[in-house]
């Protein structure tokens, strides 16, 4: 897949991103109607396609012309072969990939309601290992400019972070929920871009304004609160802002708030003021959802900035 690189900030770093997290296969249907319980319908349309919130992240941020690695754990069979060749496909480096003989692949089943595009998600983790810290043996072969996590494993992820700061690397994170040991993960981040869920369930509160200020309280450098298709909000100092998004007839949001996160760094990288990032990340992740899946959506740099001169909101 041709790319436009974009401009080594530093060279002295291996990768612009390292990627950590779950990589499920994604299994997507798409249902005319959306059925109810106990009830049968036939798929209007189907695809497999590599999946999971920092993978598809990657991808996003390969795609638009970073370059980056990916490390999560895999089974050795089809679905695990078939997750570090579609991450390979969008460029993505997958060398420090782990590969776990006891353990089966992660598969993630989707269905998707083909009037408003809306998905529903049931992820099978039954018979994959966590990771381990002491799996993490590449660290001392690589270095990143920033490192990406979803605080899935969660000791895994602390390790990680702390030795990423360590050596000066700069860390996202996304959550959709609360998980044991959050408030020691959080003590890393730098970017805290997370799902309305985790800001109303972390801070106790249901006013997003608030929610907001809570979170930008705690240190970090900027807070994103994704709202799906209503926008987000958004802080990187004591104003909270927010962006309205872009209006798309969406054929699949699967993966829209990974693609955005994907974006996001790539803004990060760029060095781009934060309001530029927003609205470049949320067109990103409108443009991905005219096509089914995480993967098969994502835009190249040179759609974005076609989108965003047309002024489609």
């Amino acid at each position: 897949m041709k790319q436009v690189k974009t401009e080594r900030l530093e060279e002295r770093f291996d990768f612009d991103c390292l990627g950590f997290g779950i990589c499920p296969l994604d299994y997507i249907s798409i249902l005319d109607p959306y059925p109810g319980l106990d009830e049968k319908v036939n798929i209007t349309s189907f695809s497999v396609q590599g999946g999971g919130p920092v993978p598809t992240a990657m991808a996003a941020l390969s795609r638009l012309g970073a370059k980056v690695a990916f490390a999560g754990k895999a089974g050795d069979d089809y679905e695990g072969r078939l997750i570090c060749s579609e991450l390979e496909k969008y460029d993505v480096n997958t060398d420090y990939m782990m590969v776990d003989k006891k353990s089966k692949s992660l598969k993630a089943f989707i269905w998707v309601d083909k009037h408003s595009g809306k998905r529903t998600v049931a992820l099978d983790q039954t018979k994959m290992n966590p990771v381990r810290p002491d799996e993490l043996t590449f660290l001392n072969k690589v270095s990143f400019r920033y490192l990406h996590l979803d605080g899935r494993d969660m000791d895994a992820n602390i390790f990680l972070a702390k030795r990423a700061k360590n050596t000066g690397s700069q860390i996202i994170l996304d959550v959709g929920s609360l998980r044991d040991k959050i408030e020691k993960l959080l003590s890393y981040v730098d970017y805290l871009v997370v799902s309305k869920k985790f800001a109303y369930d972390y801070t106790g509160t249901e006013d997003l304004i608030q929610a907001c200020l809570k979170l930008k309280e705690i240190g970090f450098k900027c807070v994103v609160i994704t709202l799906s298709e209503k926008g987000c909000l958004w802080a990187d100092s004591d104003k909270i802002n927010y962006f309205q998004g872009f209006k798309i007839d969406a054929v699949d949001t699967t993966g829209a708030g990974d693609v955005f996160h994907g974006a996001f760094i790539f803004g990060l990288l760029k060095k781009w003021k934060m309001g530029k990032i927003i609205e470049f990340a949320s067109a990103c992740a409108a443009l991905k959802c005219k096509k089914i899946g995480g993967r098969e959506g994502i835009p190249s740099l040179k759609e974005v900035k076609s989108f965003l001169r047309k002024g489609i909101c």
